[in-house]
């Protein structure tokens, strides 16, 4: 018997079981989710997710570089939320450009890329939803410099800053007043700066209060210091010098205007006495000014028949006031209270003592020279004797200088000097003192015979009659043009000159102690001579017809040498030397009245040109 069989389904059929149905079902959304946020992702992976916006700017969609240059765009429009400081009722806007404050654009732009990136799978996708549905409003990155900062808040509130003032002691009409303590405050600009910092960061602006610190004066009893200064001031300091012969004093009022008193934590009282050291100076010089004196050397005569000294006048010792020591001697009578003061007075000796002639060494004549004066004019003669009357019982120490104009002193009229013919510039006219050079040029002589170094010496501008041979003159001219030499013997050395007006011939004379030298000359050498230019006529309308006055007189110019040798008794030679001397050529001069008519050859000045 057969059976039939029932009907079996192919596993290829067309028939599906239901739950691999719902399983497509639940899997085909996922799919496509994922592979819409894997588009998504790559599509965004160089660039800023959407919603995304800073300074006004959508960045959706924008690389790091595309939302740089939209940025810049933007942020030349920006304007930082208003910033200000204060301090009481005081308040201080606040530039961007004096904070320097700048907006970092490519900060921006890097925090704007990495919204959605910074965190887990999850975090990043939470932010990308709520950027893409909500937006993100991104904050400007902003900095500014500290620097700048904290100078804008110094330029503002200097003014605040006051040290602590403890009680100060001053003095008012001598009397000591006691000014009362006051708190101090400064600016604490870094803790300002600090806030002002975080308001710029944050874009929060707003008012900035200004951190300000008090700090209390430290207690002090001020009554000792002015206990101390009271009793500085209730005296005065009286100078004098050792031998009573000066005397100056400080009363209050003075001491007063010369003192500061400065806070001293060492000082009794806290505060010490201060010189004002230049009035004080200038006092002090002052009393200098009154005791400064000079030494004066003694004057002496010689009589060669005894070779005894003659004393003419005394010597007078000299007085010199110490600055420094007398200003440190009233500061020490100042810090120990002492009333009393010895001035450093010292005592300068003179080089020519009066007190003991013998030691002088002056005993015998030393050397001599002369000249002749014999036609002068009676001014001539009178000038003649009043300069050589300076030079009475003139001493001069070993090593010393002569000098003929510190003795001579000023040519003038007021120092008995007469007018005569004196060389003024390129000619010879009258002036005080014609005939002075008579007696310079007789010194000159005397020491360039006796050996001695000439420390200046000048010849006159051309050859002068007067002095005979050229080349032997020394001529001055107070106070520039001097004649000097140097005693360089062991002994002091008197210098005497004679008059004899009888004769016309002046003569100095040193006496001394004999050196031990003998001295070599030569006579004057003469060259390039030069004869005298034509004369020179002066049109003078106020003389007679016809009158020629000559007033200069024809020299010629030349060249004038001398030597000289000092020899020591040893045979070593001390003074080698050629004395040169330029004397320039000397025209005739001569002034003339109407209707005479100068010489061919003259050189003429017309009275229109005069």
């Amino acid at each position: 018997m057969t059976h039939a069989l029932p009907p079996q389904t192919s596993p290829t059929g067309s028939s599906t079981p239901f739950w691999q149905l719902l399983l497509i079902w639940l899997l085909a959304p996922a799919l496509v989710l994922t592979a819409g946020l894997a588009r998504f992702e790559w599509r965004y992976q160089d660039r800023i997710y959407p919603g995304i916006q800073a300074m006004g700017v959508d960045l959706s969609g924008l690389t790091r570089e595309e939302a740089i240059a939209a940025l810049q765009v933007a942020v030349s429009s920006y304007d930082l939320p208003p910033l200000a400081l204060r301090y009481g009722d005081r308040v201080w806007p606040l530039k961007s450009e004096e904070l320097g404050v700048t907006v970092d654009i490519r900060a921006m732009a890097n925090e704007a890329f990495a919204y959605g990136r910074d965190g887990d799978f999850l975090h990043n996708l939470k932010a990308q939803w709520q950027a893409f549905w909500q937006g993100r409003q991104q904050s400007p990155t902003l900095e500014a410099r500290p620097g700048d900062i904290a100078l804008a808040i110094a330029q503002r509130t200097a003014y605040l800053n006051r040290p602590v003032s403890e009680p100060r002691l001053s003095l008012n009409d001598l009397q000591v007043v006691v000014s009362p303590s006051r708190p101090g405050k400064w600016v604490d600009i870094q803790a300002t700066k600090a806030e002002v910092l975080r308001r710029v960061r944050s874009g929060e602006g707003g008012v900035v209060d200004v951190v300000v610190h008090e700090v209390e004066p430290a207690e002090a009893d001020v009554s000792v210091g002015r206990q101390a200064m009271e009793q500085a001031l209730d005296r005065s300091i009286v100078l004098a010098d050792a031998r009573g012969e000066f005397q100056f004093a400080l009363d209050p009022a003075a001491l007063s205007s010369l003192l500061d008193w400065v806070p001293d934590s060492d000082a009794p009282g806290g505060v010490r006495p201060e010189i004002r050291e230049e009035p004080l100076r200038a006092l002090v010089e002052s009393w200098a000014k009154q005791i400064e004196r000079p030494p004066l050397n003694a004057r002496f005569d010689f009589d060669p028949q005894t070779g005894t000294l003659i004393e003419l006048s005394p010597s007078v010792d000299g007085y010199a006031l110490d600055i420094d020591a007398t200003l440190a001697a009233i500061q020490d009578a100042i810090t120990n209270g002492r009333s009393q003061v010895t001035l450093p007075v010292q005592i300068i000796r003179p080089a020519v003592p009066s007190d003991d002639p013998a030691s002088l060494g002056i005993k015998e004549l030393v050397a001599e020279g002369s000249t002749k004066f014999k036609g002068s004019s009676a001014a001539r003669v009178k000038n003649i004797q009043v300069a050589a009357s300076k030079f009475v019982g003139v001493v001069i120490p070993p090593g010393g200088i002569f000098s003929f104009n510190e003795y001579v002193g000023d040519v003038t009229a007021a120092n008995g000097f007469e007018d005569s013919l004196i060389i003024s510039g390129n000619s010879t006219a009258v002036g005080v003192g014609g005939g002075v050079c008579q007696v310079s040029t007789t010194v000159f002589r005397a020491a360039w015979f006796g050996g001695f170094p000439l420390v200046e010496r000048w010849n006159h501008g051309y050859v002068v009659s007067w002095y005979g041979a050229p080349g032997l003159d020394a001529t001055i001219y107070t106070p520039n043009v001097d004649f000097k030499f140097r005693n360089t013997t062991e002994h002091h050395l008197l210098i005497k000159p004679i008059v004899d007006t009888q004769k016309g011939i002046l003569t100095f004379q040193f006496y001394g102690t004999k050196p031990n030298w003998t001295v070599e000359t030569t006579k004057p050498k003469y060259s390039n001579r030069v004869p005298p230019p034509p004369p020179l006529y002066v049109e003078d309308p106020d003389l007679p017809k016809g009158k020629v006055v000559q007033f200069d007189w024809p020299v010629e110019g030349l060249d004038a040498e001398v030597s000289r040798r000092v020899i020591a008794a040893d045979g070593t030679v001390l003074i080698d030397e050629t004395l040169k001397s330029h004397y320039l050529p000397w025209q005739a001069k001569y002034r003339f009245g109407p209707g005479v008519t100068p010489p061919a050859n003259a050189e003429v000045v017309w009275a229109k040109d005069q």
